[in-house]
């Protein structure tokens, strides 16, 4: 039961999850959009590579006080190799008053002016021994660094280089996406799938033409109809009469016709004649 609870929300999840990458991505093809984003990948980059000089700054100037500090051991090195030749002559001119007073060599090594200048050479040679490892120890480090500096110059030179081939990326892109669209937009045109607005406005006007031929071709047959409605009225009256006096001439004679019958005089007078032959 849990098991399928579980899997049931996961369904769930993972539909809700695809819908909104499919949206993401169709919102994707818009080129603004992916304009917009390689604009903050763009930004990005320019950050990363600011903070990158930034660190590559800190490290140039950390060398910079190492190779200061250096000169400085290396000049403290020089003092203390002139005092320590210094207290090597003192001890020899000591030491040669000395003898010359007849003082023997162990009383010389214990004379305070002799142990005097021993101890300083001593001390100086100590010092100088350190400050000399320091001055090693510091020139290696300056070392490493320029080596490090140079690598970190040579991936910022790259770094700009992607930045330029992104660069050339977003604009390629925008180009294609908005070439593919324009692409479509004709394409469905052309398979009368979309209608462009001057296509919808044509077809409009020729919506509106065929529906003004329509009432001028119905006017027109109206207007037919009528005077062959009167002709066909007065054809069947003339028919209509003319079967009325058809009709009643053979029923009550010329005579009750409406119509005048006109008499050939020649025709009247051979009637008579032979009416009036005798029997």
């Amino acid at each position: 039961m849990a098991n399928g609870i579980t899997r049931f929300f996961k369904a769930i999840w993972y539909t809700l999850t695809g819908r909104a990458h499919e949206q993401a991505d169709k919102l994707m093809e818009n080129p603004e959009a992916v304009r917009g984003a390689y604009e903050d990948i763009i930004r990005d980059k320019q950050g990363n590579i600011q903070r990158y000089k930034q660190a590559i700054g800190q490290l140039i100037a950390l060398s910079e006080q190492k190779n200061l500090s250096v000169k400085k051991l290396t000049d403290e090195v020089e003092d203390l190799e002139k005092k320590k030749a210094g207290a090597i002559a003192k001890a020899k001119s000591t030491a040669s008053e000395l003898q010359k007073a007849g003082t023997a060599d162990e009383d010389i090594k214990q004379h305070p002016e002799y142990t005097r200048c021993v101890a300083a050479f001593n001390d100086f040679h100590s010092t100088l021994n350190e400050k000399n490892d320091r001055i090693d120890e510091l020139e290696a480090d300056i070392e490493r660094a320029q080596e490090d500096i140079e690598s970190h110059k040579v991936q910022i030179t790259s770094l700009h280089r992607d930045l330029e081939k992104i660069k050339t990326e977003q604009s390629e892109a925008v180009a294609d996406l908005i070439t593919a669209r324009e692409q479509e937009e004709v394409a469905d045109m052309l398979s009368g799938i979309s209608v462009d607005g001057t296509s919808a406005e044509l077809a409009r006007m020729r919506e509106i033409r065929e529906k003004a031929k329509g009432r001028s071709k119905v006017a027109q047959e109206l207007a037919g109809t009528d005077s062959k409605m009167e002709e066909e009225e007065f054809l069947n009256a003339a028919n209509e009469a003319a079967s009325s006096q058809e009709f009643d001439s053979l029923i009550f004679g010329a005579q009750q016709s409406d119509a005048p019958v006109e008499v050939d005089s020649s025709t009247s007078e051979e009637k008579k004649t032979d009416s009036e032959l005798p029997l």
